[in-house]
């Protein structure tokens, strides 16, 4: 009877729906709005607008400080929303960022969020600041992930008012997947106040950011049964190099190739790619890492994007950035039925220079949804070269949301060839978080080759380890006194090899606090030890010992906003060396269109010499990075950047011009980028100078 009475607990727990859910009609438009960024008579002011806005921060479940009122309407092809932001003159509006994809946080925004499916789990993100900039994403796992680098079509205009500001936006039904045969979607609006540090929700107070199961409804919208069918992405590109490391001059490389988007249905769609353009358009900022690990990065090709969110897994069995070169490759994608899926092939050519035979890449991915917000995944993953030789990895996953605030995330992964034991893993976690708070305990099991397989496909930097791992992040609010908010964290990891032996231990801390005259400091610790394997001078494998451990103190100046400044002191030690680090930088915007970024960093290690096998270090250096950004419109612009690295003395030159006539996809761009440096292995220079012009032009029936 007890054992009943549990299960009927948690059941109800897992389905339990919110109270009071907000809800919106929406009407179909015989005359469809403008999007320019004025509010025309009789334009919006026929539909009943969404208001009602309530804080998450700083006051949560407070009333908005400020009036947002929100329309929405639509007609055969598009949804059409329309913001009318309410700004007084004591929160001056705050807009600086210009480039795309880039408006997250440190600008003034309003956030559209479209629950396509009504499943409470997943949805599209459009966000767009004061100056028209628009950012795209895609949202899955109730908010627990999310995909920037996820673009498709879409209009938006923002102009300025006399009380304000007010945007306008235009989704077309061919750019988002959806069910054919539903008339509600969910929905939620945001607004992004940054002169009072506030996100404010309209569906009323939610637990954190992007919680899909927490956001509204829209009513009567009545989608077509088939959106455009077909999208074609041809791109052509020609590549003038003169390069000292291959000994090449005076090359010229022209290419060609392109991707392919057929929707079999409003929820289903078929890509493929002809020999997809690697090389990215944008310059390769140079970044401080201590850690002595692999670093992972997005991937920005357009057959990877749609969908590619599905497999951000903890432990990734499947890392596209794996394949470089693509000859060609097939994908499926969509959802039906509660069941997502992500299904690809691709054929990579041989790489005689890498010693790398031609190979096909094989991954398949399914999330099925259950109650309420959960989901429960499978994954198998295929890397086959034509001598028989593969490498396989699989696995199971699961996101549990047993109540607004309650996360239990795992995942359990084999791989082969080679013993199943000693080639699989999987962790689990549970965590209690909000926008204030965030705790977890995790334990991870990881076999003692499982990254041999798996980064032949995947990510994984490290295995053959019990892993413990708990943090702690709390923010206290402090509105009516000097504070605006105090915010600790604590993060604690320990973990041993499968043998009972210690290999590692960490303790992350840090207090921030920020002051209402937007100055900032943080104290940051971080204290670990670690056995890396590296080789003596014999080549035997040997595991060596080190205590790492850094004192940071940070000072800034309106840090939580897009124009900034801030300066920082670090010192510590570092892989058997002593280390200092002093780091500055700054962000403004001196004239309306025109973006200026500077930062430096003077890195000191004591001794400089030291050489693990294995192992990558920094090095003794200084670094100065300057960045211009000049926007003539949100879609054409110029940036320049400039990076000087004394240690290798390496000066970099990157310039970009950039013209989306057909934003996102259909762009012109024009490249040049000097790369000079010296080899201290070699004792030589070196000079790489690339000139680069591409060509994207996308067709659609």
């Amino acid at each position: 009877m007890r054992s009943s009475l549990l299960i009927f607990i948690i059941i109800l727990l897992f389905n339990l729906e919110a109270a009071g859910q907000k809800s919106m009609p929406v009407s179909y438009a015989s005359t469809p709005p403008r999007i320019d960024g004025i509010f025309s008579s009789g334009e919006w002011d026929i539909f009943q607008p969404a208001s009602g806005f309530i804080q998450m921060e700083p006051d949560k479940g407070q009333a908005a400080t400020e009036i947002t009122q929100v329309y929405a309407c639509f007609d055969s092809s598009y949804l059409y929303v329309a913001f009318s932001c309410i700004q007084g003159s004591s929160n001056p509006i705050t807009a600086n960022i210009q480039t795309r994809d880039r408006v997250k946080s440190g600008d003034d925004a309003v956030i559209l969020l479209l629950d396509t499916y009504s499943d409470g789990r997943s949805a599209y993100g459009f966000t767009v600041n004061p100056l028209g900039t628009q950012t795209d994403y895609k949202i899955t796992d109730d908010g627990r992930n999310i995909n920037y680098e996820w673009d498709t079509e879409w209009e938006a205009a923002a102009g300025r008012t006399a009380i304000g500001w007010i945007c306008e936006m235009a989704i077309p039904f061919g750019s988002v997947k959806y069910r054919a045969s539903d008339d509600v979607w969910g929905l939620n609006f945001g607004r992004i106040l940054v002169s009072n540090l506030e996100t404010a929700w309209w569906s009323g107070e939610v637990a954190d950011n992007f919680r899909i199961s927490q956001g509204g409804h829209m009513e009567g919208i009545r989608v077509p049964a088939k959106p455009k069918r077909l999208m074609i992405f041809p791109y052509v590109s020609l590549r003038y190099e003169n390069n000292d490391i291959t000994g090449q001059y005076n090359k010229v490389k022209p290419d060609a190739g392109g991707d392919i988007l057929v929707n079999l249905s409003s929820n289903l769609s078929l890509n493929a790619t002809i020999n997809p353009d690697f090389a990215s358009v944008e310059g390769d900022l140079v970044k401080i890492d201590l850690s002595g690990w692999e670093v992972n990065f997005p991937d920005k090709r357009l057959f990877f994007q749609e969908g590619n969110e599905m497999f951000a897994m903890r432990y990734r069995p499947f890392y596209s950035r794996r394949i470089g070169d693509i000859n060609y490759g097939v994908k499926f994608t969509g959802k039906a039925g509660g069941y997502g899926m992500n299904i690809l092939n691709v054929r990579s050519p041989e790489n005689s220079e890498l010693g790398l035979p031609a190979a096909f890449y094989t991954a398949a991915r399914v999330k099925k949804d259950i109650f309420k917000s959960s989901t429960i995944g499978a994954i198998f993953v295929d890397k086959s070269d034509f001598d028989t030789t593969f490498t396989r990895s699989f696995g199971l996953d699961w996101v549990l949301n047993p109540g607004e605030r309650w996360k239990i995330t795992g995942q359990l992964l084999g791989s082969y060839p080679g013993d199943l034991l000693k080639h699989s893993g999987g962790f689990l976690r549970v965590a209690h978080e909000s926008n204030k708070h965030h705790i977890h305990l995790r334990y991870t099991l990881l076999g003692e080759n499982l990254a041999d397989n798996i980064n032949q496909t995947g990510f994984l930097r490290d295995d053959d380890r019990h892993e413990l791992d708990a943090d702690l992040n709390y923010t206290f609010w402090f509105n009516e006194s000097f504070l605006r908010y105090i915010r600790i964290f604590f993060g604690n990891n320990a973990y041993w090899g499968l043998d009972g032996i210690m290999k590692g231990y960490t303790f992350k801390d840090y207090i921030r606090f920020y002051l209402n005259n937007n100055f900032s400091y943080r104290f940051y610790t971080d204290y670990r030890y670690q056995v890396r394997n590296s080789s003596n001078a014999s080549g035997e494998p040997v595991d060596l010992h080190f205590y790492n451990y850094f004192l940071e103190h940070e000072l800034g100046y309106n840090t939580d906003a897009s124009s900034n400044a801030s300066i920082s002191f670090t010192t510590g030690r570092n892989f058997d060396r002593k280390m200092k680090i002093l780091q500055a930088g700054v962000a403004v915007q001196p004239l309306e269109r025109l973006t200026v970024k500077y930062n430096i960093s003077w890195l000191d290690f004591n001794p400089d010499t030291l050489s693990y096998p294995g192992i990558r270090l920094e090095h003794s250096t200084l670094l100065n990075i300057l960045t211009l950004d000049y926007y003539f419109t949100n879609n054409l612009w110029i940036r320049l950047f400039a990076q000087h690295n004394t240690y290798n003395r390496r000066i970099y030159l990157y310039g970009q011009f950039g013209w989306r006539f057909k934003p996102p996809f259909g762009a012109l761009y024009l490249i040049y980028a000097g790369d000079n440096y010296f080899s201290h292995q070699e004792k030589r220079y070196y000079d790489h100078r690339t000139v680069f012009l591409k060509l994207t032009y996308p067709i659609g029936w």
